[in-house]
């Protein structure tokens, strides 16, 4: 649920601010709740976004590297915590944005017995070992606080249903101990995104990502998790991951070209690959992770671009359905 509006009705420069209560729930038992917004004021020359919010997510752990995700055997872990971010970005010039993220999260991780048997940890099964003395200093208590530099690029018609133009976003976030984290290392990642109109209701967008984690101790919930923010639809989060990620994609979007109730309607094709490795130059053509889908489209709103999406993606060895409202990228 969310309010969209102008946070100035002077300001014709702008995007509509969104501020509102966003859910999440899966079919594992994941659940969690949110709380936040996206303002933009003084003709678009500050942009703040803020959020908070709690979780209990049930996720499949296969390990660390290429070779983990592709055995397919895995431990479940519940994650339970709660977090805050907040960011604040300042114009240079036109389209240009700086500025200071930070981010304070405390989570816990622990077996999920339900799931799996083990009855000592200090003996667990062969097939299991590998994976729990990757996670043996995760299964406690954790807190984790950053704070790091941000940048912007953004030249997109719309914040919601771009049709054209580009936004290129990065940033850098430094865990220390000296901010009260419980590890220090280091989260980079760089995202371009860019839209192409081909017709009054169609759109080509392309997106490309690039993720890297470094430092001596990094939780597993921090490497680069191939399957998060949409990169890519078709594996679940995090079956693969590792210290390095990219991911590419493409995908065509189109609004039927109808007057009436249909015109609400959308259809969108994807498709890309990416890798992961715990070092980019590990990452090899012959283990590129391919996937590709489709989905549909409703436009919630006559007065914003924003719609509420289903897609189904297939990857190698897996696929995965989303239910969200706003686009993949």
């Amino acid at each position: 649920m969310a309010r969209v509006f102008p946070l100035d009705k002077q300001d014709k420069t702008s995007p509509p601010s969104a501020v509102g209560v966003g859910g999440l729930f899966t079919d594992n038992g994941s659940v969690g709740v949110a709380v936040g917004g996206r303002l933009y004021f003084k003709e678009d020359r500050y942009r703040l976004t803020a959020a908070t919010g709690g979780a209990k997510i049930n996720a499949d752990v296969y390990g660390i590297g290429q070779e983990a995700g592709d055995r397919g055997i895995f431990l479940p872990l519940t994650g339970k915590g709660s977090g805050v971010m907040g960011e604040f970005l300042f114009r240079l010039r036109k389209g240009i944005y700086v500025g200071p993220r930070t981010q304070y999260r405390n989570l816990k991780l622990q077996i999920n017995r339900e799931d799996v048997d083990i009855p000592d940890i200090n003996d667990p099964p062969e097939e299991l070992e590998g994976i729990l003395d990757e996670l043996r200093n995760d299964l406690t208590q954790q807190q984790t606080v950053a704070i790091g530099p941000r940048f912007q690029w953004d030249t997109r018609d719309n914040t919601f249903y771009p049709k054209r133009g580009f936004i290129l976003d990065s940033g850098i976030d430094f865990f220390s101990k000296s901010l009260g984290s419980e590890f220090s290392y280091q989260y980079y990642k760089i995202v371009f995104n860019k839209y192409t109109s081909i017709g009054k209701e169609q759109v080509i967008a392309v997106r490309g990502m690039g993720c890297a984690a470094a430092g001596d101790r990094v939780p597993i919930y921090d490497n680069c998790l191939f399957g998060s923010n949409s990169d890519l639809r078709g594996y679940p989060t995090g079956r693969y991951q590792d210290r390095r990620m990219f991911a590419t994609q493409a995908e065509y979007r189109l609004m039927l070209p109808f007057k009436n109730f249909l015109g609400r309607f959308g259809i969108v094709g994807f498709g890309g690959f990416g890798g992961v490795g715990k070092k980019f130059s590990d990452i090899s053509f012959s283990e590129l992770l391919p996937a590709g889908g489709g989905g549909i489209r409703f436009r919630l709103s006559k007065t914003y671009p924003i719609n509420f999406r289903i897609d189904y993606g297939i990857g190698r060895v897996d696929q995965t359905l989303t239910i969200s409202v706003g686009e993949a990228f």
